[in-house]
C-alpha cells in the first residue's frame, strides 16, 4: 500500500479530468461538488477542532471535514453510523450542525424508521455485513436522507457493492469521491459524477 501522500497524488492524477465539476449537467448537482464536496474555505470550527484536540490527519481529515460540511449543508436530524461512530467525526458533524444526533446502526435494525420528513444521513463503513445492512436502509430511506459509503474502492467486492448501490433504481444522484461514494434517494434524473476530492 502507497503512503497517504504518494497515494493522493496518484488518485488525484487520475482524476484530473474531473476537477471542479467538470461535465455535471445538473445545476443542483454541480452546486453540491462545489459548494459542498469541493468547498475548500478555511472554517474556523477547524482550528477549533484541532486545538481541541481533534489531531487527524491525511484522508481521516478530508472525510472528517468533509462530515462536517455534509451536516452543515444537510441541517441533519442524525447521522447513522455501520458498524461503528468514528469517534473524529462526531465532533466535526455537530459543529457542522449542532443539534444533529449521533447514532449507531445495529442490527436487527429494528430503531431504523426513516419518518417521511426526517433529514438523515447514513454513513456505512464496508465492514462486516454492510449489504445487509444497505438492504436494511433502502427500505426505510426517504427522499430527504442520503447515504455515505466509506472505502468504495477497497477491493475488488467494496467497488461491485457501491455499483450496486449506483444501479439501485431508488437511487438518483450518486458521487464517487475515490474515499467515499454519496448517494441520494430524491427524485431527480439518475445520474453517477465521478469527483476529484
Amino acid at each position: 500500500m502507497l503512503p497517504y501522500n504518494i497515494n493522493k497524488v496518484v488518485v488525484w492524477l487520475k482524476r484530473m479530468k474531473y476537477v471542479k465539476g467538470f461535465g455535471i449537467q445538473s445545476p443542483s448537482a454541480f452546486a453540491f461538488a462545489n459548494d459542498v464536496i469541493n468547498d475548500h474555505r478555511k472554517y474556523g470550527e477547524y482550528d477549533l477542532l484541532q486545538k481541541g484536540g481533534k489531531q487527524v490527519g491525511g484522508v481521516t481529515e478530508k472525510k472528517a471535514r468533509l462530515m462536517f460540511r455534509l451536516s452543515r449543508f444537510h441541517k441533519a436530524d442524525a447521522v447513522w453510523f455501520y458498524s461503528q461512530a468514528i469517534g473524529c467525526y462526531e465532533e466535526y458533524i455537530q459543529k457542522g450542525w449542532e443539534t444533529t444526533l449521533i447514532k449507531e446502526l445495529k442490527a436487527p435494525f429494528s430503531d431504523l424508521k426513516d419518518g417521511a420528513e426526517a433529514r438523515n444521513i447514513y454513513y456505512i463503513s464496508v465492514e462486516n455485513d454492510y449489504e445487509k445492512t444497505y438492504e436494511a436502509l433502502r427500505k426505510v430511506v426517504n427522499t430527504n436522507s442520503f447515504l455515505v459509503v466509506d472505502n468504495i474502492y477497497r477491493n475488488a467486492e467494496t467497488r461491485a457493492f457501491w455499483q450496486q448501490i449506483v444501479a439501485d433504481e431508488r437511487v438518483s444522484f450518486s458521487f464517487d469521491l475515490y474515499y467515499l461514494g454519496i448517494a441520494f434517494f430524491d427524485k431527480r434524473p439518475k445520474q453517477n459524477y465521478i469527483i476529484n476530492f
